[in-house]
């Protein structure tokens, strides 16, 4: 018996809530949006990556406690998905060993937010010229991380 797509998106919205830190969904008129600060992001990536989900992009948002705002869009089907984390001592772990395309975005968010990715292969410089320090959107914010 084959499911109806609203099955599957109710399967599907089941699922994304059982990954360790997941809080409720919202669905707004840009898509569905998960606010979960503690999230396993890799068992979130893993999972979408069953649900054959396209990552997008990554954005990240500093914020005054120093730490910063990674949010994760991805496309499942037609349908936008975003899922906001937050980074724990200015690092999250990287998720390029399940989606590939998370290099480039992790690295960007690196060079602007100084964020750590955890494991990821190539954290080197990509957006940033030399002369600026690593997180230089937040140099001057207090939370010391304007070192390179």
């Amino acid at each position: 018996m084959n499911e109806t797509p609203e099955q599957r998106m109710i399967d599907w919205e089941k699922a994304l809530v059982t990954v360790p830190g997941a809080t409720a969904l919202e669905r707004r008129m840009d898509g569905a949006w998960m606010v979960a600060p503690a999230l396993d992001v890799r068992a979130m990536a893993a999972l979408m990556r069953r649900l054959e989900a396209r990552l997008a992009t990554i954005t990240g948002l500093a914020l005054a406690s120093g730490e910063t705002d990674v949010i994760y869009h991805f496309c499942l089907g037609r349908l936008p998905v975003n899922v906001k984390t937050q980074t724990k001592q200015h690092a999250l772990p990287s998720i390029v060993q399940v989606f590939q395309a998370a290099e480039w975005s992790e690295r960007e968010i690196h060079d602007l937010y100084g964020v750590e990715f955890v494991d990821h292969p190539n954290l080197e410089r990509l957006i940033r010229p030399p002369a600026l320090p690593v997180g230089f959107f937040r140099t001057g914010t207090g939370d010391g991380r304007d070192k390179s």
